[in-house]
């Protein structure tokens, strides 16, 4: 049985959230090589030139392409054996659900119940989404947050989930309404969960205008609209700009995590 006596913090099981184009996919390159992209949205050309500038070596980038859960499933059993890479990315949670709802879809269209009849449902002749896609989705990324964990524990591996997020309006037990930011994911209750199996959640913004100098931030402390939480001896708010966040901030509060002693008197 462990006890923490002992702890040190190896790797990192991370979060990143945000709008589009806050430079999410670009700091989970900043992380240690060699990566394995779950590649959902099919969008790796947009890395290329942050990787060139940083002067990333491209084959520590591995990547696959997927449009369906049977595959990534497949290999999440594989890198559960053997993993040689010490940084995993999913990129993104939303094009997953999409692409898990999407193969629900076709099996549903083209299926048939025992009495004959087409499975599924139909509007106006077209297959649509029922709550039984998004059960489908929920327990496939359920899965996939699962594996990737045991992956992190057991072969000492960075993990990352990259993901969109949506304003929504929300209402306090007093009748107080204010806008949040949530994850984007087509079931509602896995999004609140998916937070909870990280211990490193940050959220990126962007200040400025398109006149201005974008600054490019992510925010490690919850702000009320934006929730976000680490592990690690880290500023609230991080201004990165265009340095890679791994090595410029990670590393060192990693070191100052291990090496940190206790603050309680002895008798404590």
């Amino acid at each position: 049985m462990p006890d923490m006596s002992t702890f040190k913090m190896d790797a990192l099981f991370c979060l990143f959230k945000g709008e589009p184009g806050t430079r999410k996919s670009t700091q989970a390159l900043s992380f240690p090589k060699p990566q394995y992209w779950f590649s959902w949205d099919q969008k790796m050309e947009g890395i290329a030139l942050p990787m060139k500038l940083w002067g990333i070596d491209g084959s520590q980038i591995v990547y696959d392409d997927y449009q369906n859960w049977t595959g990534a499933e497949q290999k999440l059993k594989k890198l559960q054996v053997e993993c040689p890479y010490k940084t995993i990315v999913v990129d993104n949670l939303g094009a997953a659900g999409d692409s898990i709802n999407a193969q629900t879809l076709n099996v549903k269209a083209g299926g048939t119940r025992q009495d004959g009849s087409e499975s599924g449902k139909r509007i106006a002749g077209i297959p649509v989404n029922t709550i039984e896609d998004f059960n489908a989705e929920t327990s496939a990324l359920q899965s996939l947050c699962k594996s990737l964990k045991d992956i992190g524990k057991y072969h000492k591996c960075n993990i990352i989930l990259i993901a969109h997020v949506l304003q929504t309006e929300q209402k306090s037990p007093s009748g107080e309404t204010h806008m949040s930011r949530t994850i984007v994911t087509g079931a509602k209750k896995m999004s609140a969960k998916i937070p909870g199996y990280c211990h490193e959640v940050y959220h990126f913004n962007m200040k400025g205008n398109f006149t201005e100098d974008k600054l490019y931030t992510i925010k490690t402390s919850h702000s009320g609209d934006d929730f976000a939480r680490t592990s690690l001896p880290l500023a609230k708010e991080i201004e990165f700009g265009d340095s890679p966040l791994y090595d410029k901030w990670i590393v060192p509060a990693i070191s100052k995590l291990n090496n940190m002693k206790s603050a309680l008197p002895e008798k404590y």
